[in-house]
């Protein structure tokens, strides 16, 4: 059986290791950006990231992914990541941990 890679390796990866836990796998308040070089847009679909999650952000390529919950305890959390998304590090400009704008899970209060 092949190595699912890209973004549905990374989800399920994170997602098997939390399988037997009554939680979510995600960190809500954490995502790891990463900048691409242009090059990497030709092997875009192979990847199959989604239109949310990649978007050009001042000429360049940003990949932003959810984390798990439990990435400050992990060794080498950013290292993983880019072996289970199967980036080549040629294609990585920058990556780094930034908070999330997201507000799907945050419930309004009247």
């Amino acid at each position: 059986m092949s190595k699912v890679k890209g973004l549905e390796g990374y989800k399920k990866y994170w997602e098997d290791q939390v399988s037997l836990m009554d939680q979510s796998p995600w960190n809500q308040q954490k995502i790891l950006k990463l900048t691409l070089s242009n090059d990497f847009e030709k092997k875009i679909e192979e990847f199959k990231f989604s239109n949310h999650s990649l978007v050009r952000e001042g000429g360049q390529l940003t990949l932003r992914l959810k984390v798990p919950y439990n990435y400050s305890e992990l060794d080498d959390f950013e290292g993983k990541a880019i072996e289970l998304l199967a980036i080549d590090k040629n294609f990585l400009i920058d990556m780094r941990l930034t908070n999330s704008n997201c507000t799907k899970d945050i419930t309004k209060t009247k």
